[in-house]
């Protein structure tokens, strides 16, 4: 059974079928149902699983998501925004507005209001990590569960969402020798960390797999190799994969430092279970 998939999100392939998938390319939507399309608001879905889902989404200058004075919320999932490129301001309906730009965090719990306007000259990318499927969080990419939010809708208003800038966080040293993972947000269902992969980790035992939760991961800069049992895959920008439990691998920076944005399946990294593989290569 094959436990891994790994596409190329900027022009939509499959690197394992070596197919292009179809509902894997830039579209532009409306933030929520009956809301006017905004061609400057695109998104694409790249994994949509029942543990966890990615998004990667573009933001033209001036553009916000929703239009002001308005704001969008998930009613099923949370997620953990990424901002890879551009810069811009998030704001809540509790008065707080937050400037964020590349490298920065944001998390939204189930229920939260939002909004994220694009200030920056260049445009906003995101990468949107959801606890969950995708499906159920935009149904048909619309639905209930992305909605208007209206003042009359009631939300967890303590904890219902963080802005952790870039570089912040504790380490972990989950992965080993020649890799650096700064955590960045852990939640029910759903945890993540920046990741950088140093060449020498190459060269440091075999393959690892993660017992207690699937593990997905968008490259953000560098270039690399995801060694797998089977078959050995290029990853470079924008290049994601996901692992579901128990796949063996093992990852090499063949440029530099491997830059990458990682998710996994699990309320915290205590709960993912890590350890060497019996395959070897």
């Amino acid at each position: 059974m094959q436990l891994y998939k790994v596409v190329d999100s900027e022009r939509g392939l499959d690197l394992v079928s070596g197919e292009y998938l179809p509902g894997c390319r830039w579209a532009a939507a409306p933030s929520f149902s009956g809301c006017p399309v905004d061609p400057g608001n695109l998104g694409k879905v790249i994994f949509d699983e029942e543990r966890m889902s990615l998004v990667r989404a573009l933001q033209e200058p001036g553009v916000c998501s929703p239009e002001l004075p308005g704001y969008v919320f998930h009613e099923r999932r949370a997620e953990i925004e990424y901002l890879s490129a551009g810069e811009g301001v998030a704001s809540y309906p509790d008065g707080s507005s937050h400037p964020v730009a590349a490298g920065d965090c944001l998390f939204h719990r189930e229920g939260q209001p939002h909004r994220l306007l694009c200030t920056g000259g260049e445009g906003l990318e995101l990468c949107v990590g959801i606890g969950g499927t995708d499906s159920e969080r935009y149904p048909g990419q619309l639905g209930q569960s992305r909605g208007e939010w209206k003042p009359d809708v009631p939300y967890r208003e303590e904890g219902g969402y963080r802005v952790l800038p870039a570089g912040q966080g504790p380490d972990w040293d989950g992965w080993g020798p020649g890799c650096q993972l700064t955590l960045t947000c852990e939640s029910p269902g759903l945890t993540s960390a920046r990741a950088l992969v140093g060449p020498e980790a190459a060269f440091a035992g075999g393959f690892c797999q993660n017992d207690g939760a699937d593990e997905m991961a968008l490259v953000v800069g560098g270039e690399g190799l995801l060694l797998l049992p089977d078959r050995i895959l290029p990853l470079r920008k924008n290049t994601a994969y996901y692992l579901f439990a128990g796949q063996p691998y093992k990852l090499a920076a063949t440029g530099g430092a491997l830059e990458l944005f990682v998710y996994w399946s699990v309320s915290s990294t205590g709960e993912i279970e890590r350890r060497e593989s019996e395959l070897s290569f």
